[in-house]
């Protein structure tokens, strides 16, 4: 059994205390990091701490949520709808009026268990996967914003396949959402320097490299600090936008500032790495080291100059020899671009994420017309001897 200690709407709300009786070594979820995410200034973004302690082993669990305010979006913005087939696309602004209703004259709240800006499952800190225990803090979130406002839909993001929480969110009407695997890469501990990850490459896909990398000579690399960064904001919010602006869902707008705060966490945890051809910035890459793990953060680059120099995958070799050079054991590559991450030596992994529409209707609609796997169709690659 489960009791509430303590449910806050900042990180600055939440006692110092209570953070250090937290048992985990996860940075993105820790203080400094989610306070990174709030002082970003996202708009429309709030968010919840809700923290519950065990009566029998005392243990303290966390749950973590972001509130985004959909008011003055539409369903294309919400979800991308490529995947659930033409249907959905036909009808999205009658299902806006379900969902949304005709006045959109109060905030009209997305509830999210789990971090949009990341993939992986950073909404639960907890040794016992309760999944009762998140349902009632999804309850009492809902009834809070439903005083003020219309909570339209629940997504719970990025649980690992094996979770036991897996089993038991569609007998809550839970729907399963189609998503792309994360792509992952083992770092092999007998690799001293990024020569030794080539040399394990096979004869084909070590020459490709070799190709790729010489499109890049002549680019200067040059890692960033927080002075570096604010002289050459307006540059990195270019290129950031650009990619940001491709990507199938935009729950939030894009925001440069949430990456300048991350260099103000630790000097250690993170690198800020830009990459520079005639005297103008044309990439970058965003690398946060979490414990044994590299996070292959967000990125920006000039795509009218990708094809010629292979930036995206130039950058996905700078993420691999960070990763040697700073001994880590993983790199989460996230979720785009599959294939080309598959390459370079990633591989998928699976995790599963559901979505709850308040309108009974139209939770009961898309339920018939959701595909079994996702529209992406790639080809896992091998590189390796």
């Amino acid at each position: 059994m489960n009791t509430i200690t303590g449910v806050f709407r900042s990180v600055k709300e939440v006692p110092s205390d209570i953070w250090m009786q937290l048992q985990h070594r996860n940075c993105f979820l820790d203080k400094t990091y989610l306070n990174a995410v709030e002082e970003a200034g996202y708009e429309g973004l709030s968010f919840y701490y809700i923290f519950k302690k065990n009566k029998s082993n005392k243990e303290l669990s966390f749950h973590y949520f972001q509130i985004v305010d959909l008011a003055q979006r539409d369903l294309n913005s919400i979800l991308n709808l490529d995947p659930y087939g033409q249907l959905l696309n036909v009808f999205s602004q009658v299902l806006d009026k379900f969902i949304f209703g005709i006045k959109r004259n109060k905030p009209h709240y997305l509830i999210v268990s789990g971090n949009i800006l990341l993939s992986g499952d950073y909404g639960v800190i907890s040794d016992k996967r309760d999944n009762k225990s998140l349902l009632d803090s999804i309850d009492l979130i809902k009834k809070e914003l439903n005083a003020t406002g219309k909570v339209v839909a629940t997504i719970v993001k990025d649980l690992p396949k094996e979770d036991k929480m897996v089993e038991d969110f569609p007998q809550h009407k839970f729907l399963p959402m189609v998503m792309d695997p994360i792509m992952e890469f083992d770092v092999n501990p007998k690799w001293l320097k990024f020569e030794d990850y080539l040399q394990s490459l096979s004869s084909k896909y070590r020459v490709r490299a070799n190709n790729v990398m010489k499109k890049m000579e002549g680019v200067e690399i040059r890692d960033f600090n927080a002075d570096d960064f604010k002289k050459h904001k307006t540059t990195l919010y270019e290129l950031y936008k650009g990619v940001q602006q491709k990507s199938p869902v935009r729950l939030l707008s894009c925001k440069i500032d949430y990456l300048f705060n991350l260099l103000n966490l630790s000097n250690d945890r993170i690198i800020f790495r830009t990459f520079w051809k005639d005297k103008k910035i044309i990439a970058f890459m965003t690398v946060i080291m979490n414990g044994n793990e590299l996070e292959a953060h967000h990125i920006g680059f000039d795509y009218s100059l990708n094809k010629n120099l292979a930036i995206y995958q130039n950058i996905l070799y700078h993420y691999i020899e960070i990763a040697i050079q700073h001994k880590m054991q993983r790199i989460s590559f996230g979720r785009t671009a599959l294939e080309i991450k598959s390459t370079v030596g990633a591989y998928p992994v699976e995790y599963k994420a559901f979505m709850r529409f308040e309108n009974k209707i139209v939770n009961s609609l898309i339920s018939h017309v959701l595909p079994e796997k996702s529209g992406a169709d790639w080809i896992q690659r091998n590189p390796f001897k």
